[in-house]
């Protein structure tokens, strides 16, 4: 003898239920034809074309001449504008002599890089009794940069580097003996003039 089939009091709401939305989703589908051909913009570039730039080229930095965080200043700019305070701090004192510091001196107790601030091209290398060896980098917009107290030199003349590029280590010289330092001047169109005023600076803003 055959079972009869019985189904369960909550089938066939379910099925209901489902053939209905079923039949909703199948209404939509024909309802949309999707947008009118004239209100569709067509392009023909490409969201990867190397022709359109990400990041402005022109957003160059100036960077300061070394990438350690543990390198302190100190002794600052001379500036013939500042507090008499200010100004004892940017004299240095040599064989009973006192000098007014035309750049920054930078210190750390451990050696650190020396990185040149902007890209360029080296145009002089030499050493100094006072200073030790000296590095200088001819840039752009008639900026010229000469780092001094250095050591491990590892530029030539006439060498092009780039802005961020490791020239040389910290080092020592009669005007610093202990510690590492590094002497770094700063010129524009000829005049040395506080580094300060354009490091972190955007080079399109000189």
């Amino acid at each position: 003898m055959k079972k009869k089939l019985v189904l369960k009091p909550f089938v066939l709401p379910t099925l209901y239920i489902l053939m209905v939305i079923a039949l909703m989703v199948m209404s939509t589908n024909l309802l949309y034809k999707g947008p009118k051909e004239e209100d569709l913009t067509y392009v023909s570039d490409s969201i990867l074309d190397n022709s359109i730039p990400v990041i402005n080229s022109e957003e160059i930095f100036i960077l300061s001449p070394f990438n350690s965080d543990k390198v302190k200043v100190v002794s600052s700019y001379y500036n013939y504008q500042e507090e008499a305070t200010n100004q004892e701090k940017a004299i240095v004192r040599y064989d009973n002599t006192y000098l007014q510091n035309t750049g920054i001196t930078y210190s750390s107790v451990e050696k650190f890089d020396v990185i040149s601030v902007l890209d360029g091209t080296v145009t002089k290398i030499y050493s100094n009794d006072i200073l030790g060896n000296i590095v200088e980098i001819t840039h752009d917009n008639d900026i010229v940069t000469v780092y001094q107290m250095l050591s491990d030199v590892i530029v030539k003349k006439d060498q092009k580097v780039s802005r961020g590029e490791v020239i040389a280590k910290s080092g020592t010289s009669k005007l610093a003996s202990t510690d590492y330092n590094l002497y770094f001047e700063f010129m524009k169109e000829g005049t040395l003039v506080d580094p300060n005023l354009y490091i972190g600076k955007n080079v399109k803003d000189l």
